[in-house]
């Protein structure tokens, strides 16, 4: 094998550099799933770097063979051809052969690297909401759009070509450990203090109602203000927690039990894979986009709206252990099954390498 060349373009005769292009907040709350993905392609030997904004928490996902370009440099308008020519510049080391955009806030510099480079492009979308401008980009710039759930496909294929979509499940790994109840935890951004007012309330019933547990908060927003005000007027201080997001998860998900999953607002949570893979029960808000979170076999679902609902969901799991430890091996199972590392290194690769083939026409010129 020549000097440099990866087992993949050994294979294949294909050489693939992907570059993904992501935004702070895609990359912070997949920062697990950056680290297994990139964990994986360096397994494979394959040549990988990224562009993110500057503080995007990168530190979390560094590893040797990846290459970290931070853009712009220079966060001011007027620098923006400035910018552009450095970023460029730093991308003619690389030589990448596919842009890969994950979550769609960056798709237009997506866009401007495959033009300035002559290479296809693919799109990671993470929620069924794209911001309307940017879909006639997404339909022309992109050959893929790959999701991680089949729900999501169904809320894009009004949008897209139906035939560019395809999921791939987002890759973890599961522990041989799972809960035994009765810690929780509630990852989240707090912006709103009524989207979590129902589960508040549930809780203070739950502990009213005499059971013992201890629940985090964890994250940050504007409501966190208002949450902490309700905590300590309802007499809740021995009960709730409020910390800053803390990493990396998988070592703050084993020292939990149970992972409240609330808000979906259209969105994918990878924090639910992950805390599934950590061997957590899982109680989720009805209306995800987590199509393997079954109400009763791998999760107990509610309605966030209603703290009655969430009440008997926490009480569920708190009165049958036995309930709880069962639902989490379920879902570590079905993680192992379906949502492997490996799985998604080699699907995402098989995208990249029909993408990168050339059409009968072009083979032809």
């Amino acid at each position: 094998m020549a000097e440099g060349e990866s087992l993949t373009e050994e294979k294949t005769g294909t050489v693939i550099r992907p570059l993904m292009v992501s935004d702070r907040e895609t990359v912070s709350q997949y920062c697990p799933s950056f680290r297994h993905m990139l964990f994986g392609f360096e397994a494979q030997d394959v040549a990988c770097s990224m562009v993110v904004p500057p503080a995007s928490e990168i530190e979390f996902l560094l590893f040797p063979g990846v290459k970290i370009m931070e853009h712009p440099l220079m966060r001011f308008p007027f620098f923006y051809l400035q910018n552009r020519k450095n970023l460029f510049g730093r991308l003619e080391a690389v030589r990448p052969s596919i842009v890969h955009c994950i979550g769609t806030t960056r798709t237009i510099l997506a866009k401007r690297i495959a033009d300035y480079f002559d290479i296809p492009a693919v799109v990671t979308v993470n929620s069924t909401d794209v911001w309307l401008p940017l879909r006639p980009i997404i339909r022309k710039t992109f050959d893929r759009i790959i999701v991680p759930s089949t729900r999501i496909a169904g809320g894009l294929v009004k949008h897209f070509p139906k035939e560019k979509i395809i999921n791939i499940n987002v890759g973890t790994f599961a522990d041989e450990a799972c809960s035994c109840l009765p810690s929780m935890i509630v990852p989240g951004k707090f912006d709103k203090f009524n989207d979590y007012e129902p589960l508040l309330n549930a809780i203070r019933h739950l502990t009213v109602d005499g059971h013992e547990f201890v629940v985090v908060f964890m994250g940050k927003g504007r409501a966190e203000k208002e949450i902490r005000e309700f905590i300590i007027q309802t007499g809740l201080t021995q009960t709730i927690s409020v910390t800053p997001l803390i990493r990396p998860l998988r070592s703050v998900f084993r020292g939990c039990d149970v992972f409240i999953h609330t808000n979906c607002k259209g969105k994918f949570d990878p924090g639910v894979i992950e805390a599934a893979g950590a061997g957590l029960a899982v109680a989720a808000e009805r209306n995800n986009l987590e199509e393997f979170l079954v109400n009763d076999s791998t999760a107990v679902l509610f309605d966030s709206s209603d703290e009655f609902s969430i009440y008997a969901s926490l009480q569920k799991l708190l009165e049958d252990k036995i309930m709880g430890r069962k639902l989490a091996l379920n879902l570590q199972n079905y993680l192992r099954t379906n949502n492997s590392v490996s799985s998604m290194i080699n699907n995402l690769m098989h995208i990249y390498e029909e993408t990168l083939k050339p059409t009968f026409g072009a083979a032809m010129l």
